[in-house]
C-alpha cells in the first residue's frame, strides 16, 4: 500500500485529474489518500507516515511567512521528505515550496502568467511531457534551480516551468492537474478581477480554452505512471 499525503492550501486547489488516476480500478487498492488542510490550521504528520507527498497550489506566496506562518513548518517538512527519499510532486505553489525547501530562491516574475499558454520541453528524457503543450498557468512567482536539479520546460515569460531532482521529485509551475471546475475555483481567488498583463488571459478566454484539458490530463497521468513504475525509480 502506497500512502499519499496531499498538502492542500486553499479551497478548490486539490489534486484535480490526479484523483481519476489514483482511483482507477487497476490501482485503486494500491493507494490510500490523506489530505491535510494547512489553510484550516491542520498540523503536519510525522514524515514516516507517508510514501508520496503532493504539495498543491494556493494563492499565497511561498515567501509570505508573516501572513501564513505555517509555511515555515511546511518548508521544513518538505526538506525532511526530500532527505528521507520520498516521492514528491509539487504543483505551482507546491513546486515553489519544493524549490525553497531545497535551497533555491523563489522570486517575483517580471509578469504574472495566467492562461493556457504554450510550455516548451527542454529535457527530452522526460517522456510524459509533449514537446509543446498548453497547460494552465496561474502564477506570479517563479523559482530558480536547486543544486542538482534538472529543468525540463519553459514558457515565453517563465524561464523555468519545472524541474526534477532525480526521478522521484518533480516541481511544476503549471497546473497539469486542471480539471472541469478548476477555472471557476481559481477565479474565486481574484475577487477584484484578474491582474493586467501581457501574459494574462481574460476570464472568458480561460473558460473557453478548456479544450486543452484532455492533453493535460493525459500528461498528468503519464507522470504519475512514471512515478509508480519501479522501472522509473533510481
Amino acid at each position: 500500500m502506497i500512502r499519499v499525503l496531499i498538502l492542500q492550501h486553499a479551497e478548490g486547489e486539490w489534486i484535480g485529474s490526479m484523483h481519476d488516476w489514483f482511483t482507477d480500478p487497476c490501482r485503486r487498492h494500491d493507494f490510500v489518500l490523506n489530505t491535510v488542510r494547512l489553510n484550516r490550521g491542520a498540523t503536519l504528520p510525522d514524515v514516516d507516515s507517508f510514501d508520496w507527498l503532493l504539495p498543491m497550489g494556493g494563492p499565497m506566496s511561498v515567501n509570505n511567512e508573516t501572513d501564513y506562518p505555517w509555511l515555515v513548518a511546511e518548508k521544513t517538512f518538505i526538506r525532511q521528505a526530500i532527505e528521507n527519499d520520498k516521492t514528491i510532486l509539487g504543483i505551482c505553489l507546491g513546486g515553489q515550496l519544493i524549490a525553497a525547501a531545497a535551497g533555491a530562491e523563489v522570486y517575483r516574475n517580471t509578469t504574472t502568467e495566467i492562461g493556457w499558454w504554450p510550455v516548451i520541453k527542454t529535457d527530452h528524457a522526460v517522456t510524459w511531457l509533449p514537446e509543446i503543450m498548453s497547460p494552465l498557468s496561474w502564477h506570479g512567482d517563479c523559482f530558480r534551480l536547486p543544486a542538482g536539479a534538472i529543468p525540463f520546460a519553459y514558457s515565453a515569460v517563465t524561464p523555468c516551468q519545472g524541474f526534477r531532482l532525480g526521478q522521484r521529485i518533480w516541481a511544476l509551475q503549471f497546473h497539469l492537474e486542471a480539471a472541469p471546475g478548476t477555472i471557476d475555483a481559481f477565479l474565486a481567488f481574484e475577487p477584484d478581477g484578474l491582474p493586467h498583463g501581457k501574459a494574462v488571459q481574460t476570464s472568458d478566454q480561460l473558460r473557453n480554452d478548456t479544450e486543452f484539458l484532455p492533453q493535460s490530463r493525459q500528461a498528468m497521468h503519464q507522470l504519475l505512471e512514471a512515478l509508480y513504475e519501479p522501472a522509473h525509480v533510481d
